[in-house]
């Protein structure tokens, strides 16, 4: 029956388009149905994400905050520390800044300063009564990428060098966060970190957690918390202030 009625439709065709022929009927014009346009494609989660990280980049000037930095090593055998302090990120002509002022380490007190900025990381240790200095050179490019992971960074430059992956929301110190999975596009950044993880909290497009792996399974992660952003920065804020006497190492 199928196949019948299959026959009769094509005949159909066939019989009128020979009478109209034959008669010299002029045909009627093909009916033209109109379509309806294809609905908006709705944003992915993703895209969501990346647009926030667009719209907060462009307007990102500072930010500080609390931090807790775990910092864990799993060989050759499991190590824990977990230090605390502050953090001031600053992007000023178009260059990042970083300030961090540990305050304590494994829950005692504790006095260290790490300073980045144009392209020289300073490290200064109370209690060595010792600056440290490091010309950043061929890697600033690389640290750099690291420094604006969820602070000022957008979500261009995200997917430009990372692979992404969308892995929900989970709750980072009563904050409704969205985690992101990323690996490296650089395959030389890809030797030392195997994954990163952001947790973005979508009403100030910032991060409020990161995680890094190293390529040997051992990771750090950073917990923030009383987040400000686009307030007034000291203008001393990436200037470390040494005693008299203080020993200079440069790298």
């Amino acid at each position: 029956m199928i196949l019948a009625s299959r026959s009769f439709g094509l005949n159909v065709v066939l019989l009128f388009g020979l009478t109209l022929e034959a008669t010299a009927i002029v045909p009627l014009p093909p009916l033209v149905f109109a379509q309806t346009p294809a609905p908006a494609k709705a944003p992915t989660d993703l895209e969501k994400v990346l647009t926030k990280l667009d719209a907060s980049a462009a307007k990102f000037k500072s930010a500080q905050a609390q931090f807790v930095w775990d910092n864990v090593q799993t060989k050759p055998i499991e190590e824990d520390d977990k230090q605390t302090g502050t953090a001031i990120f600053e992007r000023k002509d178009g260059q990042m800044k970083i300030a961090v002022h540990l305050k304590t380490f494994n829950g005692k007190p504790l006095e260290k300063d790490m300073v980045y900025s144009d392209g020289v990381g300073k490290l200064y240790e109370a209690r060595l009564k010792q600056l440290q200095v490091f010309q950043v050179g061929e890697k600033r490019s690389e640290l750099e990428t690291f420094l604006t992971l969820g602070f000022g960074g957008s979500g261009k430059d995200l997917a430009k060098n990372w692979n992404i992956t969308y892995a929900g929301t989970e709750q980072v110190s009563g904050v409704a966060a969205t985690k992101l999975e990323l690996t490296p596009r650089d395959a030389s950044l890809a030797k030392t970190t195997s994954r990163v993880l952001l947790w973005i909290d979508m009403d100030k497009g910032v991060a409020v957690k990161q995680q890094k792996f190293s390529s040997d399974a051992s990771y750090v992660v950073f917990l923030y918390n009383d987040i400000r952003l686009n307030s007034k920065i000291p203008d001393d804020a990436f200037v470390i202030k040494t005693p008299s006497g203080t020993q200079i190492v440069n790298h």
